[in-house]
């Protein structure tokens, strides 16, 4: 096969790209991370003035201890997602994580929106909405690079 300065051309940019495909998939998956070991403290550390934020009332001890739970979710949710950031071999996984995590989270919001009469103009619902739709998005595109990547260097090599 005859090589062209357009296919060598080519294979640099792939190449380009390639290398920095798993760097954009960390800092992709780094704020989800921040954001989960945030909301993990706020729900470990205060749980009365972190539910108290949306108008929930934790009126018993028993209350209080659930409501720290949520804290250890996010904190396992966090914990998942830094160990996939740490590895090459991971990032996908990581990507799949905040993906369905995202979705869940929007499917339910949005089934909320209908059950309950909650609103995008409500709070700052529609700021949660962008921001999960912002994540679900950057991790589809780190998940494609990831896996069009890891397919395009299994099959040069």
């Amino acid at each position: 096969m005859a090589t062209t300065s357009v296919n060598s051309a080519s294979r640099v940019g792939l190449s380009t790209i390639a290398s920095l495909a798993p760097w954009f998939s960390r800092l992709v998956l780094l704020l989800p991370t921040v954001i989960m070991i945030a909301i993990a403290v706020r729900f470990i550390g205060n749980p009365t003035h972190a539910a108290s934020q949306t108008g929930v009332t934790l009126s018993t001890p028993e209350a209080l201890t659930d409501t720290r739970v949520v804290g250890a979710l996010a904190l396992t949710v966090a914990f998942a997602i830094a160990i996939s950031i740490t590895s090459r071999q991971r990032l996908r996984m990581g990507h799949v994580i905040v993906i369905v995590l995202m979705a869940f989270i929007l499917a339910v919001r949005f089934y909320g929106f209908a059950a309950d009469g909650t609103t995008l103009a409500m709070g700052d619902q529609r700021l949660k909405v962008i921001g999960e739709t912002l994540f679900v998005t950057l991790n589809a595109i780190g998940l494609f690079l990831q896996t069009y990547f890891g397919k395009h260097s299994a099959v040069t090599q």
